[in-house]
């Protein structure tokens, strides 16, 4: 886990880069197929994670993480219960602007009941699953593509892009 900010005319942007595996029970508990995801302190990366976010500055801030917080997906509905029990409070806390994830490789746009933060699922550039929306869901689809994310003092927006280059959704952030 660790920081990086990007800085271009005036407008800082801070991605604080999550190491999602040891905060899920499943692979943290399981040695034999998981070694290194028992091997890391997850109270350390949560702690860390707390006081990155504490100190944070910068005019925008998300936070980047293979596993989602909320998504709809086939995948075990444990692993986003760890996520939301571990690092969503946190999350929420600081009042982060995004939360982006992979994982279940689809786009998915949601907002939490209760939160003000745009949970983000990318989706990937070659294989792609089908989704539905959920609860929250301001946006889905089971297209592959990638995302690109452009910010200003007033606006932070992500563009979900198809593998054609076509927008299919954007997400955008004012101050």
């Amino acid at each position: 886990y660790y920081t990086r900010t990007f800085e271009s005319k005036g407008t800082t942007v801070k991605v604080v880069f999550i190491d999602t595996t040891p905060l899920i029970d499943k692979y943290r508990n399981d040695a034999e197929q998981y070694p290194d995801a028992c091997k890391e302190d997850m109270d350390k990366q949560l702690k860390w994670l707390d006081s990155v976010l504490s100190a944070a500055e910068e005019d925008w801030v998300l936070v980047a993480g293979h596993h989602p917080v909320y998504a709809e997906t086939s995948k075990a509905e444990y692993e986003r219960a760890d996520m939301q029990r571990r690092v969503d409070a946190v999350l929420r806390r600081h009042k982060v602007d995004m939360y982006l994830c992979g994982h279940i490789h689809n786009f998915q746009h949601i907002r939490a009941k209760g939160s003000d933060i745009d949970y983000i699922v990318n989706s990937s550039a070659s294989l792609s699953r089908k989704v539905k929306p959920v609860e929250g869901t301001q946006f889905c689809s089971g297209e592959t593509g990638f995302s690109l994310v452009t910010a200003d003092k007033k606006a932070l927006s992500l563009y979900m892009i198809n593998r054609d280059g076509k927008v299919l959704h954007t997400v955008t952030r004012n101050k």
